[in-house]
């Protein structure tokens, strides 16, 4: 759970690796562009930097990219759907750098926010959840600080928290402990130490949290055919804050 100095480092040089992946993946996200052409391009941008996709091959999993279109929750496989004008997408995506990985996840509205006013409200809101959740990720407050926060933010605009899908800590494995709800009660929970790296990811629906499983076995939707967000960060919890990687 706690890192050392060493591991830190090829955490933080894994990030930028995830970060140029992302970069790959917002320059095309755009109108006429396919779903899987997107995956195409952050594993490009991985391989080329001689990292490996972290969710390749997890669990069985197919693709570098997790993409999640509107009312798309998690776990979305790329295919050849073409993004429109005010879609909303999330994009979630691991590299693992010398044993270590690394996740992180981002959403935008296709062809700017202007297409579609009342995503990009959504979409910003979660962005701020995440980034309080993040400033109160430092030594000595709890787990349960986080989730109030993030939850707090989310339900002042009228979205919902999707319960069954959290944060995680993450090192030489993908999902290691603690689990970073996304709700919860000031003071509560884990305390947080210096050197504990955690992904940080509100995952967040525009109306009711019930959700299901397509036949794909892996893309989960709304029931009720809503609007779902994701962001999330990795980073090391320092006396000082949160130091993101990606």
């Amino acid at each position: 759970m706690i890192k050392t100095a060493e591991e830190i480092q090829i955490m933080r040089d894994g990030g930028k690796i995830l970060q140029a992946a992302h970069q790959a993946v917002k320059e095309i996200a755009h109108s006429g562009t396919s779903l899987l052409k997107l995956d195409q391009a952050a594993e490009k941008a991985i391989r080329e930097r001689k990292g490996i996709p972290g969710f390749k091959g997890f669990k069985g999993f197919p693709a570098t990219l997790c993409t999640m279109l509107n009312s798309e929750v998690v776990h979305g496989i790329p295919d050849n759907r073409i993004l429109k004008p005010g879609d909303l997408l999330s994009v979630d995506c691991g590299v693992i750098w010398k044993g270590f990985y690394t996740d992180a996840a981002f959403s935008l509205i296709i062809d700017g926010d202007d297409q579609n006013l009342k995503r990009a409200k959504f979409s910003n809101c979660v962005k701020k959840a995440l980034l309080i959740g993040c400033k109160l990720a430092k030594t000595g407050n709890t787990l349960g600080d986080i989730g109030h926060a993030i939850e707090s933010t989310v339900k002042k605009e009228g979205y919902t928290v999707c319960p069954e899908y959290t944060g995680h800590g993450l090192g030489r494995k993908l999902h290691e402990n603690p689990t970073i709800f996304n709700h919860g009660q000031p003071g509560k929970g884990m305390k947080l130490k210096s050197g504990m790296t955690l992904a940080i990811e509100p995952i967040i629906v525009a109306g009711n949290p019930k959700v299901k499983t397509l036949k794909d076995n892996w893309t989960v939707v709304t029931k009720d055919g809503k609007d779902a967000c994701q962001w999330e960060h990795c980073g090391v919890v320092t006396d000082n804050g949160f130091e993101i990687f990606a």
